[in-house]
């Protein structure tokens, strides 16, 4: 009647780790200076870049990173004969 799957542990790497990281250290960032600058009246303008130029320039080498293992291959299937792979 229903077919039972086996669930695969995917391991989440390093660097996908680092930008999940990265996103809600941001989004908490936001809040707080939202919250912050509502209370005082003033805005942080020399930390906000700061935060921003860090968190992105982060992400991007992770991005470039990951780019260029592709490019090399090391992160292609093992399984995959040269074709495409079809499960029947």
């Amino acid at each position: 009647m229903y077919k039972r799957t086996r669930r695969t542990n995917k391991k989440i790497s390093a660097l996908d780790k680092y930008l999940i990281f990265c996103i809600v250290f941001f989004v908490i960032y936001t809040i707080a200076e939202l919250a912050t600058s509502c209370a005082c009246g003033v805005a942080h303008d020399a930390l906000t870049n700061a935060v921003k130029w860090f968190c992105g320039g982060e992400v991007f080498l992770c991005a470039m990173i990951k780019r260029l293992k592709l490019k090399r291959g090391e992160n292609a299937p093992e399984n995959d004969e040269g074709g495409m792979y079809y499960d029947d």
